[in-house]
């Protein structure tokens, strides 16, 4: 659903002057005694904390309503003055309205000494105001680090949308709930009991809530979801509050493909070197994890990710549905990060936006598109062909659609980038080893001792290169065959990966070169001061690796349909100083990657009696039986985009921290999708 940002004003008739006023609502945004007093006396207090996060390796706070942010930020300060506090303090909340980011900064403008430093962290990571999750992330390497978390960090997964919708969508399990909003009269939805009632599906065990309202509904909705409600003396200007705690009667075993407990081992093994193993390195190296990197190549980055370039983009979809959700989710993710990077001088690209052209949409019918979406100007909107050519500096063929949050980046560089951080986690927390292949994977021997089982890595020799009860498969094709050596007890589905041909022309000594990069049928991009990258041909079933002179044309064809000038003349009069490289893509009938735990093989799952096959969540996974394995594959020719949400999705799925995207998105990504489709299409092709 579109977004419709907070409108504040003043409350009418005089009344709390100074306290920011919801004109959507007609109610203040908190009791005129203090945001921040409410914030430490009703949720962190009638939470237990600081205490409850005394100790623990992770705590995960649940808010419904974040408003103007004031609990997330006395959170935030509480956890940074506790000298024992958790590692890593994961914050999520909701929130229908936000404010856009001038309304942020002007909200807070009055905040003294730390809680204004907190405030202005916040603001400089405040996201384009897009429907769906969006992780924010605040390292803290001022702060005493512990072994498991060298970088102690705080997290902030934000979901800009409906309750409703979000709630469910959401897979994590909260230590602590924060139920806040405006008063159940002026917001029913928010408070509504049968919302409350489902709260049981993510709460963790032991779990506590507070809030400042004692309503009914709000009582009757936490009995249902198996909280003991207990009524207690409120603050200020509030007489009552109520706190509970999760005394559920049963608790339901989680699906098979759901959120699973993290192990106690802490050691996994990466296979792959690219922007795909790179970032599965990055991502659990991240959250305290050892990490052995395992690559056939001298170097990291060597095949595909060895590319001079690459582009990041959104894409806009009649519908925004699951992939231009996806696509999304990952830019922006990627984005975040890698602006800090550009910025940094520690990673070559740009990410000054992106103009992607459409010669079939009109102006027109563009912007309506736009409108019915709802997407903020901030993060897409239409060019037509004149804007468009002052924005790119060609003289372009059609109008099209700019993205802010876009660019190039190196791949290599990027990789190499993730690599360097990982290893900077703590001393040992990275391992690699270049120059090996693996040849087989094998599961055992079990460690009966530990309780553990522990799958094997063997080089073509049959030696052991390696043991894990993780194991990632981040090899693009490679994986395939690893996957296929199993034995049948341990025999999972293959999931349809097919090898894509690519191949990039570079043109050196270019006059005339794109301000931002192009890019419709083909793309162009400016690598350096007078260096065009340009392509890429899509080429399957074809395994040739030499450079062709017939891909080189058909590049320089889509590149001066997009305006770049001079190409063709370059071509016929000089091609000797044309240069190319050629790459396979690791590509999946739908264009999505395969991030998770592949599912059992048809022959076992038919095995297993009363079973529902077509939901991914549903089927079962290797780790039920044989410690973790996953893949992270199928990144096709939008690698840079999925790198690091891909990182981070495979590192939920490892350590059971929350998902970082919609619990459909995640679905579309599972590699288990393609046995679901296969379950519910019997006898035909497995359908996207």
């Amino acid at each position: 659903m579109p977004l419709h940002p907070a409108k504040l004003g003043d409350a009418p008739n005089g009344r709390a002057p100074g306290v920011p006023y919801s004109l959507l609502y007609e109610d203040l945004y908190h009791a005129e005694d203090g945001a921040w007093a409410q914030a430490r006396e009703v949720f962190l207090a009638g939470n237990g904390l600081p205490e409850r996060w005394r100790g623990r390796e992770r705590f995960v706070i649940l808010e419904t309503g974040f408003g103007l942010g004031n609990n997330f930020l006395a959170a935030w300060q509480a956890w940074r003055a506790d000298p024992e506090r958790c590692d890593e303090l994961i914050f999520i909340s909701v929130e229908k309205h936000p404010l856009d980011h001038a309304t942020l900064m002007a909200v807070h403008a009055g905040q003294a000494d730390e809680a204004l430093q907190l405030a202005e962290r916040l603001r400089a990571a405040w996201p384009p105001l897009t429907p769906g999750w969006h992780g924010l992330e605040f390292d803290e390497p001022a702060l005493q680090p512990s072994p498991q978390a060298p970088c102690p960090r705080v997290r902030l997964q934000l979901g800009l949308g409906d309750v409703a919708d979000l709630l469910p969508s959401l897979l994590a399990q909260a230590d602590a709930f924060f139920l806040d909003g405006f008063a159940p009269d002026k917001n029913p939805d928010m408070w509504d009991a049968q919302l409350l009632s489902r709260l049981h599906r993510l709460a963790a065990p032991e779990a506590t809530a507070a809030t400042w309202t004692i309503a009914r509904s709000v009582r009757e909705g936490l009995a249902a979801a198996g909280f003991a409600v207990k009524q207690m003396q409120g603050c200020g200007s509030k007489r009552d509050m109520l706190t509970a705690r999760y005394a559920p009667r049963h608790v339901a075993p989680p699906p098979p493909g759901g959120l699973w407990p993290p192990p106690e081992h802490r050691h996994a093994v990466v296979v792959g070197a690219g922007l795909a193993g790179a970032s599965a390195a990055w991502s659990l190296c991240r959250a305290g994890w050892r990490v052995t990197l395992l690559e056939r190549h001298p170097g990291p980055a060597q095949a595909t990710s060895g590319n001079p370039g690459g582009l990041f983009h959104s894409i806009v979809h009649g519908e925004d549905g699951v992939h231009a959700r996806a696509h999304r989710a990952a830019v922006l993710a990627l984005w975040r990060r890698a602006s800090r990077w550009l910025a940094e001088g520690r990673l070559k690209g740009a990410a000054n936006g992106l103009l992607r052209l459409d010669p079939k949409t009109g102006d027109d019918d563009a912007r309506q598109l736009l409108n019915r979406l709802g997407l903020p100007e901030d993060h897409v909107r239409w060019m037509d062909a004149h804007e468009g050519a002052s924005a790119c500096g060609l003289a372009i063929p059609s109008g099209g659609w700019w993205f802010a949050q876009a660019g190039w980046l190196h791949p290599a560089g990027l990789a190499e980038l993730l690599l360097e951080e990982a290893a900077q986690r703590a001393p040992g927390t990275l391992t690699r080893r270049f120059g090996v292949e693996v040849a087989a994977l094998r599961p055992g021997p079990n460690d009966a001792a530990a309780g553990a089982s522990e799958w094997t890595l063997l080089d073509p020799a049959g030696g052991v290169l390696a043991r894990s009860g993780t194991v990632v498969l981040a090899n693009a094709l490679g994986a395939l065959p690893l996957l296929a050596s199993l034995p049948p007890e341990h025999a999972v589905s293959l999931p349809p990966l097919s090898p894509v041909r690519g191949q990039i022309t570079v043109v050196p000594g270019q006059a005339d070169l794109p301000r931002v990069p192009v890019a419709g049928s083909g793309y162009a991009l400016t690598l350096d001061a007078q260096t065009l990258l340009c392509g890429a041909t899509t080429q399957h079933h074809d395994d040739d690796p030499t450079v062709r002179a017939a891909d080189h044309v058909r590049n320089v064809a889509h590149a001066e349909r997009l305006g770049v000038p001079g190409l063709q003349a370059r071509w016929n009069a000089h091609p000797e100083t044309i240069q190319g490289r050629v790459g396979w893509r690791a590509v999946t009938p739908d264009r999505l990657p395969l991030v998770g735990p592949p599912a059992w093989s048809e022959a076992r799952l038919k095995a297993v009696a009363r079973l529902r096959l077509d939901q991914p969540r549903m089927l079962p996974r290797t780790r039920d039986t044989q410690g973790g394995l996953y893949l992270l594959s199928g990144l096709g020719s939008r690698g840079i985009a999925w790198s690091l949400l891909a990182g981070d999705l495979l590192a939920h799925w490892v350590t059971g921290t929350p998902c970082p995207v919609e619990v459909d998105l995640r679905d579309a990504l599972d590699p288990a999708r393609f046995a679901a489709r296969q379950a519910r299409h019997p006898g035909g092709q497995s359908k996207p």
